[in-house]
């Protein structure tokens, strides 16, 4: 038997990046590399290296995966979801296109999960750029299908069906669309923002701007596309005193919502209006161009009692941080908050000891805890230090400075001890500030309500500190807030917004410094 050029090719490819042993009897043991390999990894691999040229190619790749398919894991009807999702994450319409011909010319209906990915593929490709007619028609007449033949449907594929419908003329099905997600399902940002910009670029902004604040009441995400459709309807306004006036009304959404936009929608603002520079900011929160400084932005009393109510509430209470506790150990944590007194820094313990890496040692450990401790009592500040119990092992030369010259709580195994510490600082007062270098996602999460955890993001941007490092000398260094918040804001008829620049990484900056200052 001969192989043409293509199954060659399709079974060297195999042997070479899947590890398939060429001769079983002669390298039994390169039967178990394979299992390294996860089946997606497998398929995107052959869909990268092979040129299907006709229908018969499909039949091989098909066959190549189920010869690798060991535990069964693949069945007949899901190859054909496996392979159009992979062919969506390599973003190949033709592929796609191709696969849907080859399945029709061997008489296979496509299932739902086939046809979704498709679907979303399509919207992928054409989310910022026109659809044919010919890609309309089909996206109308697939859905169609789909609604007509199934009376009830999973929540992925309305939403697949949601994003391919936002390109078309049909695009306020994509309303009903979503209410039917509501049911089962929360809408992703992604629908909420296709939908958006579809009702923008047809004149519809209620619409556009009701599904944008839907999206933000439900805690999605807003992309960028519905902002770059809005600024598309800006740029054909005639007047200055419109176009200033629909700019105000995005940049008030940003402000209300804490949104960072990314450099996309700075340069079309800009392109809108013929305005604004794109600045730095320093330290201090002074504008490089206009010189006005941004506000801090700190937590009204009202506002922290509010905050300090819901994390106690959501945080201790709701995910059963008592409960975890052993009684005295629960006992012990509601004695000490009784009689607590207000403390001017909390100390993670264990994360400023680990600060220089896990494996250090008790010396270390409680050296660079004692520097730290040692730092604010010199600056007159109480300090209180969360720690766990195995740190009264210490060596006794830092760890008896620490014991007495700060208040220590410390906790048995308990896992999580970040929410003692921050109901700490918390129960403190406003003007606690915390050291740490956790960066507390989980805890704003479950606060669930959006206004709770913006004046969670408020609230430990200006009080958190992090180890930087401590020198031979035992000084310290910290990375310590900015003197403004980073949300956009408005100084008389100056607004100055932040934004994201590509493969920056904001976590590693000690301040957000990319900001758009533009005069209206």
């Amino acid at each position: 038997m001969f192989l043409s050029r293509t199954d060659s090719k399709i079974v060297n490819f195999i042997r070479k990046y899947c590890n398939v042993p060429s001769y079983a009897k002669k390298n039994r043991n390169n039967d178990n590399t394979f299992k390294n390999k996860s089946t997606n990894e497998v398929v995107i691999s052959v869909l990268q290296e092979m040129k299907i040229q006709k229908c018969e190619d499909w039949n091989k790749v098909k066959q190549l995966i189920f010869d690798q398919n060991r535990r069964g894991k693949i069945s007949e009807t899901g190859i054909d979801g496996l392979i159009m999702n992979s062919i969506l994450k390599l973003n190949r319409v033709d592929l796609a296109k191709d696969y849907l011909n080859y399945l029709e010319a061997s008489h296979t209906k496509p299932n739902l999960a086939t046809v979704g990915k498709y679907l979303k593929l399509l919207y992928q490709n054409h989310s910022l750029e026109k659809l044919s007619k010919s890609d309309e028609n089909e996206i109308i007449k697939l859905c169609k299908e789909i609604t007509d033949n199934n009376p009830v449907l999973e929540s992925r594929t309305l939403e697949n069906m949601a994003l391919a419908l936002s390109l078309t003329k049909d695009w306020k099905q994509c309303l009903e669309i979503i209410q039917e997600i509501k049911r089962t399902a929360a809408v992703a940002g992604t629908v909420y923002d296709a939908v958006a910009t579809a009702a923008f670029k047809h004149k519809e902004e209620p619409v556009a701007w009701n599904l944008l604040n839907q999206a933000v009441l439900q805690q999605q995400t807003c992309l960028n596309t519905a902002f770059l459709s809005y600024l598309e309807t800006i740029k054909k306004q005639r007047k200055l005193e419109n176009k200033t006036k629909s700019l105000e009304k995005l940049f008030l959404f940003f402000r209300d919502n804490e949104i960072v936009c990314n450099e996309d929608v700075i340069n079309e603002i800009q392109s809108s209006i013929k305005m604004g520079k794109q600045v730095t900011m320093n330290f201090k929160g002074v504008c490089s161009n206009c010189q006005l400084k941004l506000e801090k932005l700190e937590l009204s009393d009202s506002e922290f009692l509010i905050l300090k109510e819901a994390f106690f509430k959501n945080v201790i209470v709701g995910k059963d941080i008592f409960i975890k506790s052993n009684p005295n150990e629960m006992k012990k944590f509601q004695n000490f908050l009784s009689n607590m007194e207000q403390y001017d820094v909390i100390l993670d313990g264990l994360n400023i000891a680990y600060s220089s890496g896990v494996n250090k040692g008790p010396y270390v450990f409680s050296r660079l805890l004692h520097a730290v401790v040692k730092h604010f009592v010199q600056k007159n500040k109480s300090v209180l230090i969360l720690g766990r119990s195995h740190m009264n092992k210490w060596p006794r030369m830092y760890w008896s400075y620490i014991k007495e010259n700060a208040s220590v709580f410390l906790t048995e195994n308990i896992s999580e001890d970040d929410p003692y510490m921050l109901y700490f600082a918390l129960q403190s007062g406003k003007n606690t500030i915390i050291v740490t270098r956790d960066l507390m996602r989980g805890h704003k999460f479950l606060l669930k309500d959006r206004t709770n955890k913006m004046l969670f993001n408020r609230w430990l941007s200006q009080r958190q500190y992090m180890l930087s490092y401590v020198n031979d000398k035992e000084k310290c260094f910290f990375r310590v807030p900015p003197e403004f918040y980073h949300v956009a804001q408005k100084n008389g008829d100056v607004w100055h917004i932040p934004y994201n620049v590509p493969q920056e990484n904001e976590e590693m900056q000690s301040y957000h410094k990319t900001w758009l200052c533009i005069n209206l």
